[in-house]
């Protein structure tokens, strides 16, 4: 995958993410641990989450009010059944499908033209007994997304990806977090699902720089879906969560790569 520019977005100085990130462990966590940890570290400033504990400051009430609003979550079940989903690609497996038709339509290809590709998705999704609503809209979205240049050229072109799995794999810690402090998961069941969602990162991406790409892009996409008018904002957003990670010498990121310092696969770039 192309490596994307170190700073895909500027933070202003009177952004939220000018405040510090949060270490409060007295002896640092094994470095799997903490790497598994960092896979979903550009939610934990907004959130105002620990660097380096499972655990978070937010009441009970509070977080399983989150979980519900935000992910439908209300119990073990629901919350076991979402980290799954993202383990397996909640945004990126559509993502996958539609993305190879929207740059071949915008190469404009012989044969490739949005109407084509919607009768397509239409047949393929009629032959799997799913909606073609739902393939047609993500199909628009990304679409939209890509011709309206509502990021910047070189993301939408040159570095624009064939998946979004660090959008996915970046809210499993939150979720396993939350769902941690509102009492329907146990400790020893949320750090096998942290580390599921590390070593599917370290299968995608070969260092934090790739994977925030894929968390810019991949909540762009999601914004897309149901309002591209908040698109451009919310891809801003995401921009200045990773920036602070790739430049700031507190950042969790800075401190650990995403792969271990002697390891083939990680590459220097």
């Amino acid at each position: 995958m192309p490596i994307p520019p170190i700073t895909p977005f500027p933070f202003g100085e009177r952004s939220s993410l000018g405040r510090r990130f949060l270490w409060q462990a007295d002896t640092p966590l094994p470095e799997r641990r903490q790497a598994a940890l960092d896979v979903g570290a550009h939610m934990w400033i907004p959130n105002q989450f620990a660097c380096d504990s499972i655990t978070i400051g937010e009441s009970a009430e509070s977080a399983r009010r989150r979980l519900h609003e935000w992910w439908d979550v209300t119990d073990a079940i629901s919350a076991r059944k979402t980290v799954g989903q993202l383990l397996d690609g909640m945004h990126s497996s559509t993502f996958e499908v539609i993305a190879p038709l929207v740059a071949e339509a915008m190469k404009k290809t012989a044969g490739h033209d949005p109407s084509a590709h919607r009768e397509f998705l239409a047949t393929r999704a009629a032959a799997r007994g799913s909606s073609p609503g739902y393939w047609i809209t993500h199909y628009d979205a990304l679409y939209t997304l890509r011709t309206s240049k509502v990021l910047r050229n070189s993301v939408t072109d040159k570095y624009f990806p064939t998946h979004i799995r660090a959008w996915d794999l970046g809210r499993v810690p939150f979720v396993v977090r939350t769902a941690l402090r509102s009492g329907y998961l146990q400790e020893d069941e949320c750090w096998p699902m942290l580390f599921a969602a590390l070593d599917s990162a370290r299968g995608y991406y070969a260092n934090w720089r790739q994977f925030a790409h894929g968390v810019v892009i991949g909540r762009a996409y999601w914004s897309a879906i149901t309002d591209i008018g908040t698109t451009a904002e919310k891809a801003q957003v995401a921009g200045d969560w990773v920036n602070a990670l790739l430049v700031r010498s507190d950042s969790p990121w800075r401190r650990l790569p995403l792969w271990p310092e002697e390891h083939p696969q990680r590459r220097v770039t």
